[in-house]
């Protein structure tokens, strides 16, 4: 089967680079008729070429040549026999015919005519469905060179390259507002040029069927069509015992698998017709285009497709299948979370998949209600597309007027006011409920009635893991409308508006057919964008400001008030309660300590303050730049002991990479290590030569407030008497979001009564995904500190994450679950000792394991008492609540303050 690549395709570009310039200078002499059009498609005689194809040479008469240009002798000789004027796109022939032709249309690129002879001509970019995984200048996958490294500059050139040809793109027929703005963003194509006319491709759908080209009988029909993986082999090909599993189950339920692999991808399922008649392959070789089949289709099987999007026109079922959704999608992106695009609900596994197929067989009601949410969310025109395509061609190459397209009603919006943190939309329709969305949080709008319209209003400010008055976190937040239909962000308006509050700057304005609320740190207008933040850091460092007995503070980045800093801020306040406390925050949604002031990233005075600070209180590295000043005083803190290797002890770390970590070492005055294996390990990892303080972790010492926990429990919404259930794993190198071993709703859901399970993903995947939902489960990552997390916890379920540490310090039972842990300590980031022979808890790797261990953890763990005991006195032997005091002592003793 071929396989194609984004590298291997863009190294043919370049190494094609001198023909392009020949084409383009033919061009420029050689004069484009209207009398002739050219067609082609990258899958063969078929996708919406077509059917545009035949409408165009109807329309179009005796006084236009329309042309089909084939890549291969057989495609030739196959759109002859369909009746269609076919010659080859290669060669002097096919060169000319491109060169000369005034239109030409295309599914899947300049290719699929000659494209060396495209430049000047009015091209039509069909594509081939609505895309949910990221295309073109929005994926990284694709700004890749085979023969040249993955770096900054290639993936520049590259992504230069694509816009240059997205300006080639004369017209590109989408579906909807919301996919013209990812059109109009991954090719680099002005608005002006897409237009809402939905996809002749998708015309089949509604044709009338006289004859089956399926062979199933009365058998019920499921379609498996999996996408392509950007050249690497399908992950999920069934086992021998799989497809024996798969063929038992096919005929309990008297049903028929015809397996659909996509054409560029790779993939052996000829095992499966071996094993069954009712599994069969349903080739290119069998079926061209496969949306002509689909009205034959009972359920859809597809994992990323675009599929999923023609056969909801359908309003039939669709099961999901993602076994490896975390790598495709940091490989190549989504623009819509998965969680969103499958309704919550997708298999991991075929087990699973089996499982949810069987309920889409009984016409599982969710199930086919989620498809018709894809269908009106993603398609705002349905039926007809073709005419109303060539009618655009039409219109725009010569002023023909096309009929005006009906495309399915949008609630309007209107801004009816924006002042200080509140936001007043009037809306038109059938609404019921109105809320703003962004991945981390969401604000349910009040609704009113004035007159014929519905008022709703947005109060931007409020509460937040128990802390009052705080902003939402910067994000793109989405309206959302509840109408009969059920939950939509579809809706038109054409205003407007600006809020700026002290905490936040909000702007309201369409966008991919809705309405989006941004929110963003409130930065003056002189201190926005990256000009304005060049010349703050030039003032910063040119500066000489006089020094302020203030210590400065920042953890994660900025992203919130907690770790070993948090703890330091709390004893300084009782030792020292005239140190005025800086608190670095990324918005204005970080609560910071009472007392403490906030001051925003970027700012001018969060320049000033990391200038005149004596003391700067980290726990993680420098950024933007730092520059010591002869009064100040750098503690890191550091963010946890470490089995995963760090910094220079990582194998592979280039010379640029071994820099960079001994320039940021050199801005350190001290490091604080929670116990003597830490001490060892930063100094090998950072060559560390100045004082390492062993003082224990006052992240810690809120561990020892016991009535603290009451506080926490309800400010998280843990129900009274559960039993407390926090997954933490850490982040992966190779992953933006939080690892999904397991699905965590459903695992909730499995637990016995009166568990509740918290999930925490990393500080690093906090701006990755969205909060997960589910009965018995609450969402954390964004919680502030996660010692509050470990004080209510009744049992831990981490990896390799450094929690594993600090929790020993309880003595309540961790488990350790570590499907990956071979690949995590080989490939990615290898450890410091063997986890397995010293781990104070249980190893699982399966979801079953995972399930026992956590229930059996409730008589305590005895069997790993001694280990236990071990771990502690290795680990946490200073982590007795006074840390942070001792910290704060020693920088008084050594005179880091006034």
């Amino acid at each position: 089967m071929a396989r194609f690549t984004f590298g291997a395709g863009n190294a043919r570009k370049v190494l094609r680079l001198p023909l392009y310039a020949l084409g383009a200078l033919a061009s420029l002499v050689v004069p484009r008729t209207s009398r002739l059009w050219v067609f082609g498609s990258g899958i063969g005689v078929g996708e919406g070429a077509l059917p545009l194809y035949r409408a165009a040479r109807e329309r179009l008469g005796r006084d236009t040549r329309v042309v089909w240009l084939a890549t291969t002798d057989a495609e030739l000789a196959e759109a002859r026999a369909l009746g269609l004027d076919a010659e080859r796109k290669t060669g002097w022939r096919g060169f000319r015919l491109t060169l000369r032709a005034q239109v030409l249309v295309v599914t899947h690129g300049f290719g699929d005519v000659n494209r060396f002879a495209t430049r000047g001509g009015f091209v039509v970019q069909l594509w081939h469905g609505i895309p949910l995984k990221r295309l073109h200048l929005d994926s990284p996958a694709t700004l890749r060179v085979s023969f040249l490294p993955d770096h900054r500059l290639v993936r520049a050139l590259v992504s230069r390259a694509y816009r240059f040809a997205g300006r080639g793109i004369r017209l590109f027929p989408v579906a909807s507002e919301l996919v013209a703005a990812r059109v109009s963003s991954a090719f680099g194509v002005p608005r002006s040029r897409i237009a809402v006319t939905g996809d002749p491709r998708d015309d089949a759908l509604a044709e009338p069927r006289t004859t089956s080209v399926l062979d199933a009988g009365s058998a019920r029909t499921i379609l498996y069509a999996p996408t392509w993986r950007d050249g690497e082999a399908d992950p999920v090909v069934p086992t021998s015992t799989q497809w024996d599993a798969i063929a038992a189950w096919l005929e309990r339920h008297d049903a028929v698998l015809y397996l659909r692999p996509h054409p560029l991808g790779a993939g052996d399922y000829a095992a499966g017709p071996e094993r069954s008649p009712r599994v069969r392959m349903l080739g290119a070789d069998r079926v061209r285009d496969v949306n002509t089949v689909l009205p034959e289709i009972d359920v859809l099987l597809t994992d990323y497709s675009s599929i999923a999007f023609d056969f909801a026109l359908l309003g039939r079922p669709i099961v999901f299948f993602a076994a490896d959704l975390e790598q495709y999608a940091k490989r190549r992106g989504l623009y819509d979370p998965y969680r969103e695009f499958s309704g919550g609900r997708y298999a991991t596994g075929w087990e699973g998949a089996l499982d949810l197929l069987g309920a889409a067989l009984e016409s599982d009601p969710e199930a086919v209600r989620h498809s018709g949410w894809l269908r009106d969310e993603f398609v705002d025109v349905t039926g007809e597309a073709t005419g109303r395509v060539l009618d655009e061609i039409l219109e725009r190459t010569r002023g023909v007027s096309a009929p005006p397209v009906e495309v399915r009603p949008r609630p309007i919006v209107a801004v009816e006011s924006a002042e200080g943190s509140r936001l007043r939309l009037t809306i038109s329709g059938d609404v019921t409920a109105a809320r703003l969305e962004g991945r981390r949080a969401r604000v349910d709008g009040i609704l009113s009635l004035a007159g014929d319209l519905v008022v709703a209003e947005f109060e931007l400010l409020g509460p937040r893991w128990g802390s009052d008055d705080l902003a939402l976190p910067s994000d793109a937040y989405r309206l959302q409308l509840a109408t009969p239909a059920g939950w939509t962000s579809r809706s038109v308006t054409t205003a407007t508006a600006e809020l700026d509050h002290e905490l936040f700057r909000a702007t309201v304005g369409a966008h991919a057919g809705g309405v989006v609320v941004t929110v963003s740190a409130p930065l003056a207008v002189d201190e926005r964008g990256a000009v304005a933040q060049r010349r703050l850091e030039h003032e910063y460092r040119a500066s000489h400001p006089e020094p302020e007995n203030a210590v400065f503070f920042e953890s994660f980045y900025g992203q919130s008030a907690s770790c070993n800093p948090l703890g330091i801020d709390r004893a300084l306040t009782e030792l020292r309660p005239d140190v005025t406390r800086y608190w670095s925050v990324v918005d204005g949604s970080v609560a910071v300590p009472a007392g403490g002031v906030r001051i925003i990233e970027g700012s001018r005075a969060w320049w000033r303050a990391r200038a005149a600070s004596r003391a700067l209180v980290v726990n993680d590295w420098l950024r933007k730049r730092y520059r010591r000043r002869g009064h100040q005083k750098v503690l890191q803190t550091w963010h946890g002991t470490m089995l995963k290797k760090l910094a220079l002890d990582r194998g592979g770390r280039g010379l640029r990479t071994r820099i960079a970590v001994l320039r940021e070492r050199d801005r350190w005055d001290a490091l604080l290590a929670q116990n003597p294996y830490s001490a060892e390990i930063f100094r090998s990892a950072y060559a560390m030569r100045r004082p390492i303080w062993q003082e224990g972790y006052p992240r810690n010492d809120v561990l020892h407030s016991p009535t603290r926990a009451a506080e926490v429990r309800k400010r998280i919404g843990i129900p009274d008497g559960a039993r407390v259930v926090l997954y933490a794993p850490t982040w992966r190198d190779d992953r933006t979001e939080m690892v999904d071993f397991v699905d965590l709703a459903a695992f909730a859901r499995d637990l016995d009564a009166g568990h509740v399970l918290l999930a925490r993903g990393h500080s690093r995947t906090l701006a990755h995904g969205q909060d997960l939902v589910g009965a018995g489960l609450i969402d954390v990552t964004s919680y502030p500190d996660m010692a509050d997390l470990l004080l209510v916890t009744d049992v831990l379920v981490t990896d390799y994450s450094s929690v594993m540490f600090d929790f020993a310090g309880t003595g309540r039972p961790i488990v350790f679950f570590t499907p990956d842990l071979a690949h995590y300590s080989a490939d990615l980031r290898g450890f410091y000792f063997d986890l397995l022979a010293d781990a104070p808890g249980p190893v699982v790797s399966t979801r079953d394991d995972l399930r026992d261990a956590i229930l059996a953890a409730a008589d305590g763990q005895p069997e790993y008492a001694a280990r236990a005991a071990a771990w502690r006195e290795r680990f946490s032997p200073r982590d007795d609540g006074a840390a942070g005091r001792r910290v704060v002592e020693r920088m008084l003793a050594e005179g880091w303050l006034g």
